[in-house]
């Protein structure tokens, strides 16, 4: 089965040949996938004519909302969150055991470097909460294979329980231990404004630090990046280069982590089954070195899915690598709105 040979793909084992096993992604898509076959056949790409990944059809996120994207019966289904389109993106997703082994390859190499079981915060909702989410479904598991004893989601129906954010970050600061606080972006702020309104700051141990993703989605009042870093060393104790970013979203399987040397932080560079590029928006090709455009991610781990993803976010490449700056305009999303078209028929 072509997903367990992408799971060993993924652990570092059995067939490495990236574009071999895309090829065979995109016939098994071009079978099993009624609106990909349409959107292939009407680029003109067949099984028997694709010569690189780069040359499958990528599919817009914007797909996600109307069609329905896999080849096999989903076992998972994540739907996107944020109050800004009230349509989520739905991820029909058939192996979450590969799901399981792209968080087991990358989580811990991005985050528990030098750390052993550390005590997990986490203020995101665990599936009890939010079945649906595949943010959930990454940290619960993440949080089960690696939190050592205190882990815990502080995350409530009503929001977060301050109680027990002070109880955490006081055992940490007693009993030495280095811990890892997991957040969104939104959920970090709303989290250090609580520390604000208690008149509470902490030192959490050396070689704490913290996992954030996501963007704001309107659920909070916005930081920079100099801010959001500024308030997590003054009420946590956290240093910038432990801060470090994920880039993910619903409709992948695999993330993309920053790193945390200080001349690399804003970058987030692809695991090894993972090719991103970087297009021109108005015409789909690949953009001039150093110019933002549509990010493209060509995701192996996507194969019951949309292995060709093109999303919404600007970046810019660098050096293998890229940096995003942003979020497309109506205007620039035109080539997504018509790739969607294409494939509702």
């Amino acid at each position: 089965m072509l997903a367990s040979r992408i799971i060993d793909f993924v652990r570092g084992e059995g067939d490495r040949d990236f574009d071999s096993l895309a090829a065979e992604a995109f016939a098994l898509h071009f079978e099993k996938s009624p609106p990909f076959r349409r959107l292939a056949e009407a680029a003109a790409v067949t099984p028997e004519t694709i010569g690189s990944w780069r040359d499958i059809p990528m599919i817009p996120t914007l797909a996600f909302k109307t069609q329905t994207l896999a080849i096999d019966e989903p076992r998972e289904v994540f739907r996107s969150s944020g109050t800004t389109n009230p349509t989520p993106s739905v991820h029909h997703h058939p192996y979450p055991d590969l799901y399981r082994a792209v968080i087991d390859a990358t989580f811990p190499q991005a985050l528990l470097d030098g750390l052993d079981s550390p005590p997990m915060l986490s203020l995101v909702p665990s599936r009890e909460l939010a079945p649906d989410s595949s943010l959930a479904f990454m940290l619960d598991h993440a949080m089960e294979r690696w939190g050592g004893p205190g882990s815990q989601s502080v995350i409530g129906p009503a929001g977060i329980r301050a109680t027990d954010v002070r109880g955490f970050l006081a055992a940490r600061q007693r009993d030495g231990r280095p811990s890892l606080v997991l957040s969104t972006a939104f959920s970090l702020v709303q989290f250090l404004d609580v520390l604000d309104r208690l008149k509470l700051s902490f030192r959490l141990p050396q070689g704490s630090r913290i996992f954030e993703t996501g963007g704001y989605k309107g659920r909070s009042r916005e930081l920079s990046r100099d801010q959001m870093i500024g308030l997590v060393q003054e009420r946590l104790g956290v240093g910038s280069a432990m801060v470090i970013r994920e880039y993910g979203m619903t409709e992948l399987t695999s993330h993309f982590y920053s790193h945390s040397q200080s001349d690399l932080k804003d970058r987030f560079t692809p695991p090894a089954w993972v090719r991103f590029r970087v297009l021109d928006p108005a015409t789909l090709e690949e953009a001039t070195p150093g110019e933002p455009g549509l990010l493209a991610v060509c995701d192996l781990a996507n194969v019951g899915s949309a292995l060709h993803v093109l999303t919404e976010d600007l970046a810019i490449e660098n050096e293998g690598a890229f940096r995003l700056v942003g979020r497309a305009s109506g205007a620039e999303l035109r080539g997504c709105s018509l790739l969607s078209e294409e494939l509702a028929g």
